[in-house]
């Protein structure tokens, strides 16, 4: 009788002693063949082994990325280090019939957030247009564009080595007829047209750039807001939050609130939809610095 071959957890647990296994991360993110892994500081003398293990264990990988420290800097870039396998930190990622260019260790990119995407894109409807702060390498208006009837899906974007892999982006997954990436800062780039959608992806950053998202924001449009939150505070956290950075000459109701993920034992990242009733006087501030597209 054959023997079934070992997880890749039973393969690593055999060379780590009983308290190194309670601090090893077993859980990893996958980018096509790549994984990119974390290793606590007490078992970085062992994570060149535990790579190659990933490697021996898991067929479908075939290069190992290492984590270096958080998503952190003006892109919210996380640093990597390669450990085994190819050398090659490009990754192509496939998400819902997409695929996506990504150098994890340039941009920022989450797979774990391929969910969150379709459930944005159920709620577009035939003819209306996105705009999409911190758009990135583009998964979700390339995934909007891809399996939405929206008329037009702009991406705002201000990292610099996002450019490249967002435009072959788009390119490889022809949408090039619905994306309009626009390159800068949103808090300076003009606006195109006012939206249905304004999607705030950026649970950090998003409570700082709420006046810019409704300049680009119909009346009767939705903002997608994410934040982070306390786990033990929940729903109580992020009302206050909105109600501090909503203008108070804005009106506005909930449209919906959702509970994405759990970000770390203490944290919880959460989407809620604000629904933009009317924005008051002097609410949009229309800019006139250019931007190249």
């Amino acid at each position: 009788m054959l023997k079934k071959p070992l997880s890749f957890r039973d393969a690593v647990n055999a060379f780590l002693s009983p308290s190194e296994r309670g601090e090893m991360i077993y859980s990893f993110d996958a980018l096509g063949d790549m994984a990119l892994i974390e290793i606590p500081p007490s078992l970085q003398k062992k994570k060149n082994r535990i790579a190659r293990t990933l490697l021996d264990t898991v067929s479908s990988i075939h290069r190992v990325y290492e984590k270096v420290g958080v998503h952190s800097g003006k892109y919210r870039v996380e640093k990597t280090r390669w450990l085994a396998g190819v050398k090659n930190p490009v990754a192509l990622s496939k998400e819902w019939g997409c695929s996506f260019l990504v150098d994890p260790g340039k941009v920022f990119f989450n797979p774990r957030l391929g969910t969150e995407r379709q459930r944005v894109a159920s709620s577009i409807r035939k003819g209306q247009s996105v705009c999409v702060f911190f758009a990135g390498v583009g998964p979700y208006p390339i995934i909007l564009a891809k399996h939405t009837p929206l008329s037009r899906v702009y991406a705002l974007e201000w990292n610099p080595s996002a450019k490249a892999f967002a435009e072959e982006n788009i390119l490889l997954n022809k949408v090039g007829e619905k994306v309009i990436p626009i390159w800068g800062d949103v808090e300076s780039i003009p606006v195109r047209e006012e939206c249905d959608h304004i999607i705030l992806p950026a649970p950090e950053t998003a409570s700082s750039h709420v006046s810019a998202a409704l300049q680009w924001c119909k009346v009767g449009g939705l903002l997608h807001f994410y934040t982070f939150v306390p786990a033990s505070r929940g729903p109580i956290e992020w009302k206050g939050i909105i109600r501090s950075i909503i203008p108070p000459h804005v009106k506005w109701s909930l449209a919906f609130s959702r509970k994405v993920r759990a970000f770390s034992s203490t944290t919880q990242q959460w989407c809620v939809g604000i629904r933009i009733l009317s924005k008051g006087k002097g609410t949009i501030k229309k800019n006139k610095k250019k931007v190249s597209a």
